[in-house]
């Protein structure tokens, strides 16, 4: 029996590969990091949609997953899409500012995306590193297949750099691991991660620059 995360996003993928609507979207966190080939039991399924209207565009579509009246909770953790209330927008004191909806499909949670503000959060070619939920994960996102689906996710390069942000040990440790035992694009690690993690990448894999 598939493993719940794979049911709902394989469930997501037929939805949407059977209907007409196109929308920018790509695969991101732990479940993109196991079709990378990483070890990983992803709790839910992360989507990030380049444009806002690909969040009411993603509710249309999986609207037969929504509530049947409001959610009354409104934690952004708890909140789930109803055929009142499809979409939930949010701005956080630092000025993030997000618009996502949210679906228990194949019990757990499928969630969509779209982030207004990002509120500095560094996202640079440059020296600073490359986040996950920045610009530039479209131009370098990474197909992988679900089934008989082929999806954007975002390279294990770059989830590298915002796993080491967030110092989530065991999710760093899975991605080198991973990396090491099937290569790099070492083009893209050299923008991907902060000159600090750039270092700390490659004393972990003991190889020169």
């Amino acid at each position: 029996m598939d493993k719940s995360w794979k049911s709902a996003l394989a469930k997501v993928c037929e939805i949407y590969f059977q209907s007409d609507t196109k929308i920018e979207w790509i695969l991101v966190g732990s479940a993109g990091s196991v079709l990378q080939g990483c070890e990983m039991e992803p709790s839910d399924v992360d989507i990030y949609v380049k444009h806002k209207e690909g969040v009411s565009q993603f509710a249309e579509l999986l609207n037969d997953f929504a509530l049947s009246s409001k959610c009354e909770n409104r934690s952004s953790n708890d909140w789930l899409s109803s055929k009142e209330e499809p979409v939930f927008n949010q701005t956080f004191t630092s000025g993030f500012t997000w618009t996502k909806a949210r679906w228990e499909i194949c019990g757990l949670n499928v969630e969509v995306v779209h982030i207004t503000n990002p509120a500095g959060i560094p996202d640079s070619l440059t020296g600073e590193g490359m986040w996950e939920g920045g610009q530039y994960i479209w131009s370098h996102s990474k197909n992988v297949r679900i089934g008989e689906y082929t999806i954007p996710t975002v390279p294990l390069e770059i989830q590298l750099e915002s796993n080491l942000r967030r110092k989530r040990q065991e999710r760093v440790e899975s991605i080198l691991t991973t990396l090491k035992n099937y290569g790099y694009n070492k083009e893209l690690i050299n923008k991907a991660l902060s000159s600090q993690n750039l270092s700390y990448f490659y004393s972990e894999v003991s190889l020169p620059r």
